[in-house]
């Protein structure tokens, strides 16, 4: 059986969701001031915790405001935490319908995103075919 990405706390999500907002290094005060009232004493710990779960690392060190702070970054994209997390449903649940899911999911999607879909179903088809 697949080894999946331990789960995420709520806290861990919104760390996370800072993290794949921005696209960059940040440091725990970066967090406190883009993380809607997160307090710097919760990000030190959520940071703990998703550097032990490997979904963050240090990236480097950098002045914050006159002292070294730890940069940290993500190294698992949202896609790869949404992608995880439906395979462990699939896995996990009894009577799991992948047709379900997509057929909720077209229904509850704008048409710029189902173009998406459409154009990714054909460039993996036409791969299967070489």
């Amino acid at each position: 059986m697949k080894n999946f990405l331990p789960k995420l706390s709520g806290r861990e999500k919104d760390i996370m969701s800072v993290f794949w907002c921005i696209g960059k290094p940040l440091t725990a005060s970066d967090i406190v001031e883009k993380g809607g009232g997160i307090s710097i004493n919760t990000v030190q710990a959520m940071l703990r915790s998703l550097l032990k779960k490997g979904y963050i690392d240090i990236s480097g060190i950098t002045y914050s405001g006159t002292v070294l702070a730890r940069e940290y970054q993500s190294i698992i994209s949202a896609e790869q935490y949404a992608a995880e997390q439906l395979q462990s449903m699939r896995v996990n649940t009894l009577n799991f319908s992948t047709l379900s899911f997509l057929d909720h999911l077209v229904k509850n999607s704008s048409p710029d995103i189902l173009d998406e879909l459409e154009k990714t179903i054909k460039i993996k088809r036409d791969e299967g075919g070489k």
